[in-house]
């Protein structure tokens, strides 16, 4: 009598467990459950006037400012001081023989070179705290050069965003590989500078973030761009649209990660224990099941 009790309490247990379980997983998923939108303002640094007017944007915008560039330290600067968050832009080696400007990094440089070209360039940047790629449609095709990349930024703790400038880069599939933070573009704003061109490619980032909870956006400090963001962007609220900034979404991604592993152990526990509870004693494969039971991570 003792253990059918015993038993039936067990399984009462699992059967308020698993709503608590539910109901926890469900408040997770809706406190980051709004689509979130990363708008990523890159070529930071050239122009002072076109970069200051991009640091003014309402909202957590995230810039990628140029190394070594007339106006990047002090923009910088700026931006870390108004709250912004900055990544490194790192001038990378492209297809079609463009000129990177300083700071770059490519295919001939020997590794000792380019580590110490990738180092410099984030010094000249104050308060990076994530790296993408400028150009990069050769380099980022690289997989030991991408390597290096990855090497230097897990050395600093940084985070990795691909701008994508081409289908064939393995920058991203390395980041992963190294276990570092990453980010893929989505929708590149402003390749056409016109007003028209930018509101549809606003608009396809919106639908993607709705579609797939996330998107990421890259434009570029050209007047259009600011101008249309600087009315755009105060409306995503009422929109549902989140914006958040690169290293705020990546932090979201990995609690969610966590919290799903966690919830998952717990499931795994109330259901050996139920199991355990239900085997007749002495069987070889209760023993077995229990043994697992107390293996299982907190």
């Amino acid at each position: 009598m003792n253990q059918r009790l015993s038993i039936t309490a067990l399984l009462l247990g699992k059967l308020l467990l698993w709503p608590l379980i539910a109901q926890a997983q469900a408040q997770q998923s809706d406190s980051v459950g709004q689509p979130a939108l990363v708008i990523l303002i890159d070529d930071v640094g050239d122009n002072f006037d076109k970069g200051q007017a991009a640091i003014q944007l309402p909202g957590p915008v995230t810039y990628a400012v140029l190394p070594h560039s007339p106006h990047g330290k002090s923009l910088a600067k700026q931006a870390v001081a108004d709250g912004k968050e900055v990544m490194l832009h790192a001038p990378m080696e492209n297809t079609h023989d463009r000129p990177l400007g300083p700071g770059a990094l490519t295919a001939d440089l020997n590794k000792y070179d380019f580590l110490q070209i990738l180092k410099k360039d984030l010094d000249s940047v104050p308060g990076a705290v994530g790296l993408n790629n400028h150009m990069g449609s050769l380099l980022t095709q690289l997989r030991p050069q991408m390597g290096w990349v990855m090497e230097v930024i897990k050395q600093r703790q940084l985070f990795f965003l691909d701008s994508r400038t081409t289908s064939e880069t393995v920058a991203w599939k390395v980041a992963k590989e190294y276990g570092i933070p990453y980010l893929r573009r989505d929708v590149f704003l402003d390749h056409e500078r016109t007003p028209e061109f930018v509101h549809g490619q606003f608009q396809l980032a919106l639908k993607m973030a709705r579609d797939r909870g996330v998107a990421v956006v890259i434009g570029h400090p050209y007047p259009v761009t600011v101008n249309y963001l600087k009315q755009a962007l105060p409306q995503l609220d009422e929109m549902g649209i989140r914006l958040v900034t690169a290293s705020a979404l990546l932090l979201e991604q990995a609690e969610e990660k966590r919290l799903a592993e966690f919830y998952q152990r717990q499931k795994q526990r109330a259901e050996q224990h139920v199991t355990i509870a239900l085997c007749e004693g002495g069987q070889p494969s209760c023993n077995r099941l229990a043994a697992q039971q107390d293996t299982i991570p907190d």
